[in-house]
């Protein structure tokens, strides 16, 4: 007589076998993006994977949801009414990102209680802000390609010793590139700490002997011109920028160096591309590849 275990697993079975005829590979490409990322908008989806189509993205998603691959999740403003629709991995989504792998959902260490518990946390909206910053590069093809995009775990779990950095990105332009770290302020921690924070970068810089650029991007102009008051000079590039404008967006010229007030497009910074194994951002052999780096051609 089959044990409930047993049957779990069939059933297990039995659905990846349905979602296998049903799931493009932009959308098992999305199912790992969400397993490394966590949580996007509706606009996010757009901006990654349908170049910017709401409609064409929201077709989409709720499809996936009806397959049950997909959870979503729509939160009450504080000040009154529903926020965009949050998408996060379900249980079946999952159970593909682990099967692709050759994992069970406890190897893969997904839980759907964690994963849905990311909507009552303190850090949603600075995830959502992070995640922001990313989808918007990746949607401004004309000024650059975002080749590569770490979310803060996996930055942690390679540079913990150092920083813990909100993000790391490759942008490239032509035959320029700009690795970086991310370090994205929505004003829920001292300055003092902030400031603090570029010594961990210079200290990573001299471990490996490579000056990666970091990156402050504030949600508030007032905070960014405080920040960069309060900072000593340093021999790192270090870049700020701030949300100026409704129409800004993190490719456009709204970075400055520290020492400098010329505000230029992040692809200015960018300089004559490095050999990947340069690079203090490259996967040491045999680590899992970012979601990022396997999106398929399709967009």
């Amino acid at each position: 007589m089959p044990t409930d275990a047993t049957r779990s697993r069939n059933r297990t079975t039995d659905l990846l076998g349905i979602l296998a005829t049903r799931l493009t590979e932009r959308d098992r490409w999305l199912l790992r993006m969400l397993h490394e990322h966590k949580v996007f908008t509706t606009a996010h989806v757009a901006d990654l994977a349908f170049a910017g189509n709401t409609d064409t993205a929201d077709h989409r998603l709720l499809i996936l949801h009806r397959l049950d691959v997909l959870q979503k999740i729509r939160p009450l403003r504080p000040g009154g009414g529903s926020a965009p629709c949050h998408w996060l991995l379900n249980t079946a989504g999952a159970e593909v990102v682990a099967a692709e792998r050759g994992l069970s959902l406890k190897e893969l260490g997904w839980r759907r209680d964690r994963a849905t518990a990311v909507m009552l946390s303190a850090k949603l909206s600075h995830l959502l802000g992070v995640n922001c910053f990313f989808a918007c590069l990746a949607a401004r093809p004309e000024q650059g390609h975002l080749s590569e995009w770490w979310p803060e775990a996996r930055c942690a779990a390679t540079w913990k010793k150092f920083v813990q950095s909100d993000g790391y990105g490759r942008w490239n332009t032509g035959d320029r590139s700009l690795d970086f770290f991310l370090e994205y302020d929505n004003g829920t921690e001292t300055l003092t700490r902030v400031i603090a924070k570029i010594d961990s970068y210079m200290r990573l810089a001299q471990a490996t002997g490579i000056s990666t650029p970091a990156l402050f991007y504030f949600t508030s102009p007032r905070r960014e011109a405080n920040f960069r008051r309060g900072c000593p000079p340093v021999g790192l590039p270090i870049l700020t920028a701030s949300t100026r404008t409704d129409l800004s967006e993190p490719a456009d010229a709204i970075w400055a160096r520290l020492g400098s007030d010329d505000r230029r497009p992040l692809a200015d910074f960018a300089k004559p591309s490095r050999h990947p194994q340069g690079d203090v951002g490259s996967p040491a052999p045999g680590v899992e590849p970012s979601a990022w780096t396997t999106r398929p051609r399709e967009r």
